[in-house]
């Protein structure tokens, strides 16, 4: 789920509803300098990804599930 939020007098309030929230939980808000920071660090995890490839194999399929 992604929501904006203004934050006034102390309180983060949502500018838009929240589809089925659950009480007690906890959302994490992100601004968007930090949305913009993380959306520029998936091409750099997606070419790690193959760094790791070495070990999808057939001998230790039976780790995977651990």
């Amino acid at each position: 789920m992604s929501i904006k939020a203004e934050y006034r007098d102390g309180v983060f309030a949502p500018l838009q509803e929240v589809e089925k929230p659950t009480p007690g939980e906890i959302y994490q808000v992100f601004s968007e300098s930090e949305l913009k920071r993380l959306a520029a660090a998936v091409p750099w995890l997606r070419a790690s990804e193959r760094s790791f490839e070495f070990w999808e194999n057939e001998e230790d399929a039976v780790y995977d599930a651990l």
